[in-house]
């Protein structure tokens, strides 16, 4: 990720800020009046008590403006009220639009990016990341802006009552920002390695907790949590060096601050006889002081939202979303796909397909077999077009994959993976994910159609059973089932089963292979075939190994041929036949 600098960050902040700028616009116009009000208390005070007390000893006056001051203090206090309030409203609507532009974002970068990023990393970016953004907007801009305007508004009436002590007063200015710089680099350093230490346990803990049954068969609990605690100690030192500066800064911060009131209070007794005048100075002193010490106290929490929108922005400007560029949409495919010459490989070094070619007919059913890493399910991803090819060409209807409209494409192409994944919600709602206008109705006839319905309703709440994440409370076979029934729910065109009965029981590879004869009728089907038993009667067979294409035909002239296929399929029957 580019490299930002800090202030090309709150710019960019800034701009997605406006967006509620008739929002910022009032808080400003709160936040004038505020340091108007503020600041004119003690000029205020001053009047009462040099003019109407000892001066003038108008008790009336006094009253009257005793009245005000009090009228100015509840002003305030309400205005405060709104300053704040305001300032959250618009920090929330921030970061949910920053959210919901990262969240888009991601839902359209290619499958690549997934591949090399933790996934632990990008949950830490869009909920821990993009929640420290907004003390740039609660601490950051607006209150900012109301601390250096009562800054310059106190200078000013500082001037009005005693000219000398506010000369001197202007003094403590340049060396609080020294200060403050000083500080600066440490801290987005010490929140960099804190933010990217939260981020490495976050991938760590996610990872472990999805694969908690592999660590407990491995007995690696205890090795697993000597990493994470490995991690937390650094975890720790990195919070604690915040802390640290944290520590350090604000007692610099107080000392000077106090040293500097003790100093002019010393010297103003010695230039100044009235006691309004040096009532109304303490008073300015102690308002001068309160927003620069606030100013260094945002700044800190400014710091870490700026480190988190960092991170954040980084992703947002990554150029990761598959090229869409296509545009033909079509409301009806005869499914002719074509491969000529392709070539792919994941990185960019190893060639995963190595120059294949072959043709799909419409309505004809192909399997593709071979070993594992042949290259079988790479096939699926490249027609579905969740990477795209290095070279060659991939024909759907004799028209490029590239050239068609991604989303229309992928609208008429049913897949069901061999690793399925439900969603945590009831049935239906998983059944209805690719599709959320179909009805009950409608699901439940495609279901009895394909002899799926009675299995789902013989759950618990039959169609509004709640399966847990990844469908972890149903059998492996339950969820291939359901898989099925998704895909077809969509009435593909195109039909694509990815090793669909590679590891379910006999029962449920009995019902999909009823399923899968009547769903893949008048109907383009490639089936990654594991169990060779269940495609006996495609209508062509290819047989892949290291990435090249070996063998091609039917399965009976396959079994001829005496070949890899022929192989293969015997080893199998020896295999299936031990275990009866």
């Amino acid at each position: 990720m580019k490299k930002q600098s800090t202030w090309d960050i709150i710019k960019r902040l800034f701009v997605i800020g406006m967006k509620f700028r008739s929002w910022f616009i009032l808080t400003l116009i709160i936040s004038i009046v505020l340091s108007v009000i503020s600041t004119y208390r003690p000029y205020l005070t001053m009047q009462i008590v040099d003019t109407d007390i000892i001066q003038l000893r108008d008790k009336g006056l006094m009253m009257k403006h005793i009245y005000i001051l009090v009228a100015l203090v509840f002003g305030e206090t309400v205005l405060n009220f709104f300053l704040v309030y305001f300032s959250n409203f618009i920090s929330q609507n921030v970061i949910r639009d920053i959210r919901e532009r990262l969240y888009h974002k991601l839902i359209y970068f290619r499958t690549s990016f997934f591949d090399k990023t933790a996934i632990g990393q990008l949950v830490t970016r869009a909920v821990g990341d993009v929640e420290t953004i907004a003390t740039v907007y609660t601490d950051g801009f607006l209150m900012v802006f109301g601390d250096i305007l009562r800054i310059v508004f106190v200078l000013i009436m500082m001037f009005q009552v005693d000219v000398h002590l506010s000369y001197i007063s202007l003094a403590i200015l340049p060396l609080m920002v020294l200060i403050t710089r000083f500080f600066q680099k440490r801290l987005k350093k010490a929140f960099g390695d804190e933010r990217t230490w939260t981020s490495n346990q976050n991938s760590f803990v996610q990872e472990r907790l999805s694969g908690m049954s592999i660590v407990q068969v491995f007995n690696r609990q205890q090795a697993e949590f000597k990493k994470f605690d490995d991690i937390n100690i650094i975890l720790k030192s990195a919070l604690l060096k915040t802390v640290f500066i944290f520590s350090l800064f604000f007692p610099v911060v107080e000392l000077i601050s106090s040293l500097f009131i003790g100093f002019i209070l010393f010297y103003g007794g010695f230039i100044t006889i009235k006691a309004g005048a040096v009532i109304a100075f303490i008073q300015y002193i102690s308002m001068l002081i309160r927003p620069l010490r606030q100013i260094a106290d945002r700044f800190n929490n400014i710091q870490r939202g700026i480190v988190g929108a960092e991170r954040v922005l980084g992703v947002m400007d990554e150029d990761f979303a598959m090229p869409n560029h296509g545009t033909i949409a079509k409301s009806h495919f005869e499914g002719k796909i074509e491969f000529k010459n392709v070539h792919f490989s994941y990185d960019e070094k190893q060639e995963v397909l190595k120059g294949i070619s072959f043709k799909v007919n419409p309505g004809e059913t192909v399997a593709i077999v071979g070993a594992t890493g042949a290259g079988k399910s790479t096939i699926i991803s490249l027609i579905t077009r969740l990477y795209d090819i290095n070279s060659g060409k991939i024909l759907l209807d004799d028209v490029e994959l590239k050239e068609y409209e991604l989303y229309n494409l992928r609208s008429h192409i049913g897949v069901v993976l061999q690793d399925v994944f439900l969603f945590h919600g009831s049935i239906f709602e998983n059944l209805a994910f690719g599709d959320e206008t179909v009805t009950l109705e409608k699901i439940k006839s495609i279901a009895k159609d394909i002899e799926v319905d009675d299995f789902i309703e013989s759950l618990p709440g039959g169609y509004n059973y709640v399966v847990r994440e990844r469908g972890s409370s149903i059998s492996l076979g339950q969820r291939q089932l359901l898989s099925f029934l998704r895909a077809y729910l969509s009435d593909p065109k195109i039909l694509i089963l990815d090793e669909a009965t590679s590891s379910i029981d006999h029962e449920s590879e009995k019902l999909i292979q009823r399923a899968t004869e009547k769903i893949t009728k008048n109907r383009t089907s490639i089936i990654i075939a594991h169990r060779l038993s269940t495609i006996e009667n495609a209508d062509k067979i290819i047989v892949m190994e290291h990435g090249k294409i070996v063998e091609e035909g039917k399965h009976a002239e396959l079994l001829e041929r005496n070949g890899y296929y022929a192989t293969l399929y015997r080893s199998q029957l020896k295999v299936e036949a031990k275990t009866l």
